[in-house]
C-alpha cells in the first residue's frame, strides 16, 4: 500500500512540474511578443504612410478622391514587408500567413482602384514570380 501511495505522489509531482513548465513557456512567449519592437515599427510605418498620402493629396499630386486607394496599397505593402522581415528574423518569428493574404488583397484592391484592372494585371504576374522566388529561397535555407 505505501508503495502505491508513493507512486501516486510521484506522478502528481511530475504533473505539477509539467504544468509549471508549460505556464513558464507560455509566459515567456507572451513576454517575447509584448517586447516585439517590430509591432511599433509597423505602426510607425502606417502613420508615416498616412502622412505622406495626405501630403501628396494637399500638393495635388494625387486626387483626394483616391487617397484611400493609395492608403490600401501602402497598408498592403507594409503588411507584406512585415511578413518578409518576420520570415528572415528568427527572433521575431510569428505566424504570418494571414497577414500575407491580407497584404496581397489590400495591394490588389488599392492597385485596381488606382490603375484600373486593365493596366495593373501584369503586377499579378510579377507578384507570383516574387512569391516563387522567395519560396525557393526559404525552402533552400531550411
Amino acid at each position: 500500500m505505501p508503495e502505491r501511495q508513493y507512486r501516486n505522489e510521484k506522478e502528481e509531482k511530475q504533473e505539477k512540474e509539467e504544468k509549471s513548465q508549460d505556464e513558464k513557456d507560455e509566459k515567456s512567449q507572451d513576454e517575447k511578443w509584448q517586447r516585439d519592437p517590430l509591432g511599433r515599427v509597423i505602426f510607425g510605418l502606417i502613420v508615416i504612410a498616412v502622412g505622406v498620402i495626405f501630403l501628396l493629396a494637399t500638393q495635388d499630386i494625387i486626387s483626394w478622391m483616391d487617397w484611400w486607394a493609395y492608403f490600401l496599397l501602402a497598408l498592403g505593402g507594409i503588411f507584406i514587408f512585415e511578413v518578409l522581415v518576420r520570415s528572415v528574423m528568427p527572433a521575431h518569428r510569428r505566424p504570418v500567413f494571414g497577414k500575407l493574404i491580407a497584404g496581397l488583397v489590400l495591394v490588389a484592391i488599392g492597385a485596381s482602384n488606382i490603375y484600373g484592372p486593365v493596366s495593373w494585371w501584369p503586377l499579378i504576374i510579377i507578384a507570383v514570380g516574387v512569391f516563387i522566388l522567395f519560396s525557393g529561397l526559404f525552402r533552400v535555407r531550411k
